[in-house]
C-alpha cells in the first residue's frame, strides 16, 4: 500500500492501483420557530429591573427591546420573574415561550430536492469544521 499526498494506492503485477478519497457533501437549510405569542409592552414598562421605555405602540421599539432583553441583557430569566411577582402571568408565560419554547420546524429545503455536490481529498480528524474532511477539490 503506498500513500502520498494523501492518495492511497497499492502495486499489482508492477502497475500502480491509485485510489481516491471522496465525499458526497449536502447543504440543508432549516427554518425553525417558536409558535407565536401575544405581549403587552405596557406591563413591560412597568419593571424595575429592565423596563421598556420605548413607545408602547410603536412595534419596532418594542421588538428592538426584545433582541435587547434577549442578547444584550442575557437574563431575561429575572423579566420574566419580575413578570410573575408582579401578577403579569401571561406575559412571563409568553415571554418563556418566545425565548426558551420549543421551536418546530416550518420550512426545509432538503424537501425542494438536493444541493449536494462531491469532494476529493483525505480523512483528517483536525479538519472538524468540515467533518474530518480535508477536501483539495469539489464540484461545487
Amino acid at each position: 500500500m503506498l500513500q502520498e499526498n494523501g492518495i492511497i494506492g497499492s502495486v499489482t503485477n508492477e502497475k500502480i492501483v491509485m485510489n481516491f478519497t471522496l465525499r458526497k457533501v449536502e447543504r440543508r437549510t432549516i427554518w425553525e420557530a417558536t409558535e407565536a405569542v401575544n405581549l403587552n409592552p405596557e406591563n413591560f414598562s412597568k419593571l424595575r429591573g429592565f423596563p421598556y421605555t420605548g413607545d408602547v405602540k410603536n412595534e419596532l421599539e418594542f421588538l428592538q427591546y426584545l433582541h435587547d432583553l434577549y442578547w444584550e441583557e442575557m437574563d431575561w430569566y429575572e423579566t420574566l420573574y419580575e413578570l410573575e411577582r408582579l401578577g403579569m402571568d401571561d406575559d412571563a408565560e409568553a415571554l418563556g415561550l418566545l425565548f426558551g419554547g420549543e421551536m418546530s420546524v416550518y420550512s426545509d429545503t432538503s424537501e425542494n430536492g438536493e444541493d449536494s455536490w462531491l469532494e476529493i481529498g483525505e480523512v483528517d480528524k483536525a479538519y472538524r469544521k468540515y467533518g474530518g474532511f480535508n477536501s483539495r477539490h469539489n464540484t461545487m
